[in-house]
């Protein structure tokens, strides 16, 4: 997900609370987004919440595409804020379930990458909720609470200032791959952190690893993002 590539390297600037967030105002809008493909013309940030946890669910998933993809940072914006809102209604609904807590996450990241003011606020709001989600489910979206809080521990300052280690990070990243050993996504932050932990030929090995691995089902067009960035690194660790 582009959060993971932007947000966090900026995650401490700006004072605005996630806890303020309201979503826009709906509108009708056109439903039937597939996560994992990409977006139509219009972006489902128009559509109105669901009252049911699975349509709660379904159009968070169906929003990421749009906070990710779309080429204009206010429809990213809304589509952001709209999940965040899909995803702590669904929370409340059922917080036993694993999906609201961590597509509230995700969505709080997207936020946070397209207004950075949102920064301080994001860290605090996605550590739980990852970590939550992990508690109920750390398989879920292909290991993607491990996944996201990997990373978010991999690029945040370490405390006092904040909640970085890329040791726990690193740490993670290596669980979500034992979990999901053919899924590209885990492979490019497992890359990461092994960097960051200054172990360069293993990181060089997993960037290599992703390029081997079909895409997933339906991920098409993020498969060729993480190739891209795979490639990008291993170009940059040749010449660094």
């Amino acid at each position: 997900m582009r959060t993971l590539l932007c947000l966090l390297a900026v995650a401490l600037c700006g004072c605005k609370s996630i806890s303020s967030v309201r979503a826009p105002a709906a509108a009708a809008g056109n439903r039937g987004y597939i996560y994992g493909q990409p977006p139509a013309m219009k972006a489902t940030a128009e559509e109105a919440l669901p009252t049911d946890f699975e349509g709660l669910i379904s159009l968070a998933q169906s929003l990421a595409v749009v906070a990710e993809n779309d080429p204009q940072p206010q429809k990213r914006l809304e589509a952001a804020k709209r999940g965040i809102m899909a995803g702590r209604q669904a929370r409340a609904l059922a917080p036993e379930r694993v999906e609201g807590h961590y597509w509230y996450a995700v969505h709080v990241g997207f936020l946070a990458d397209v207004d950075r003011s949102y920064g301080l606020s994001a860290v605090a709001e996605m550590e739980p909720a990852l970590k939550k989600a992990i508690e109920l489910d750390e398989k879920y979206d292909y290991a993607g609470p491990l996944r996201v809080l990997g990373v978010l521990l991999t690029r945040t300052p370490p405390p006092p200032v904040s909640i970085g280690s890329p040791r726990k990070g690193l740490r993670l990243l290596q669980r979500a791959v034992e979990q999901f050993p053919e899924y590209p996504e885990n492979y490019l932050y497992l890359g990461e952190a092994l960097r960051d932990n200054g172990r360069a030929d293993e990181a060089r090995a997993a960037w290599q690893k992703l390029l081997t691995l079909p895409a997933p089902p339906r991920r098409e067009t993020e498969f060729e993002r993480w190739r891209q960035e795979a490639r990008k690194r291993l170009a940059e660790a040749k010449n660094g």
